[in-house]
């Protein structure tokens, strides 16, 4: 094995989709003796994210255009050509082995100039199908990992799972108690003002109808008080956080989790085998949360519920339905487990180490 210490740059912003399981990657490719720099902008949040940490950054100036309207169009050519430029001087200067992409916009740039400097292109996608940047970038790469299952005759696409904080600690599935249901819901760190409009009004239908204890935990965003205003005066044991700091906490505590389809939090769900009422986000992007949630329902992994039948009433009847069988609930426990990909970063970052080295064994 040569001496000579190896370099990956990682390209990922924008959001915690993306940048979270970038950091997971660097963070062992780091303790594997590898050296990392991170590229990303000075507006997302990456920069905070990453500026914590000691992985040493670099920003070029680009940022998405979906959504920003005709004008952001019209500016993208010479923005593009301007990111590219940026980035060939950075990995010029910085003489990677390989370059990683984590999807979304910043990694178009950063991987044409890439091409260009004919550093070698590993892109991990994780969602299960691909954003439009790593839809085109894979192409161009040498590697595709894969955080859910692809139908991909390729020897270059390989199915590793998805890089979450919580992959290698040991979690022990949590027995059902009588007479209690614990309900976490988690909007993600802006929230989800319909879960803090609907759930408050299921919960209360369900206390109607059943004597069991109803405790609640809600990771209510930036929408905290409009979640105060509709749990007021209830009969159940309530506790509204704005931001949860250990979610390995209420992961374990509860029952049943109400969340959104993102791939990073459905991978969390299988590292801890949930049972789980999704709600895919309706308006993401080539409504990859729906499909995401397509392969847990193939599977009986999930309840899925799209937002426009996301009523109370409705939530009520699943919660009741859960608490009558408890069978199913345990089932659907069960069956996510069984799609956990262990050992993700470790496979991951060894196979990054492979295509950097010339060796062609990973664990397994």
């Amino acid at each position: 094995m040569s001496t000579i210490k190896k370099k990956i740059a990682i390209f990922a912003a924008g959001t915690g989709g993306h940048v979270y399981p970038g950091l997971s990657i660097a963070k062992e490719l780091m303790n594997k003796g590898i050296t990392v720099l991170w590229i990303g902008t000075k507006n997302g949040i990456e920069k905070k994210i990453i500026e914590d940490t000691n992985i040493p950054i670099k920003y070029i100036n680009f940022s998405g255009i979906r959504g920003n309207g005709l004008l952001a169009y019209i500016k993208l050519p010479i923005k593009l050509l301007v990111a590219i430029f940026q980035a060939i001087i950075i990995l010029r200067e910085y003489r990677a082995n390989a370059v990683l992409s984590m999807g979304g916009y910043i990694s178009f740039p950063c991987s044409i100039a890439s091409f260009f400097l004919r550093i070698p292109i590993i892109i991990h996608e994780q969602n299960i199908i691909f954003g439009m940047t790593n839809n085109i970038l894979r192409f161009l790469s040498k590697t595709v990992l894969l955080g859910f299952p692809m139908d991909n005759k390729s020897n270059k696409y390989k199915f590793l799972g998805n890089p979450t904080r919580y992959e290698d600690k040991k979690t022990n599935k949590k027995e059902y108690q009588d007479n209690i249901f614990n309900i976490l819901v988690v909007g993600g760190s802006l929230g989800a003002k319909v879960f803090n409009e609907v759930v408050p009004k299921a919960i209360f239908g369900l206390k109607k109808i059943t004597d069991y204890e109803i405790n609640v935990i809600h990771q209510t965003g930036k929408t905290y008080e409009v979640a105060q205003i509709q749990y007021k005066n209830f009969d159940v044991n309530i506790d509204l956080r704005e931001y949860i700091d250990s979610m390995k906490e209420v992961y374990s505590w509860c029952d049943i989790v109400i969340c959104r389809g993102g791939a990073i939090t459905i991978t969390e769900l299988m590292n801890f085998g949930l049972t789980s009422i999704i709600v895919p986000y309706p308006y993401a992007v080539d409504d990859h949360q729906r499909k995401n949630c397509d392969y847990l329902e193939n599977n009986n992994a999930a309840i899925v519920i799209n937002q426009k039948n996301f009523t109370h009433e409705h939530l009520t009847t699943v919660f009741k339905t859960l608490i009558d069988n408890r069978n199913l609930a345990k089932s659907i426990s069960d069956n996510i487990s069984k799609l956990n990909k262990k050992n993700s970063t470790n496979n991951i970052c060894q196979e990054i180490i492979t295509k950097i080295r010339g060796n062609d064994t990973y664990e397994k």
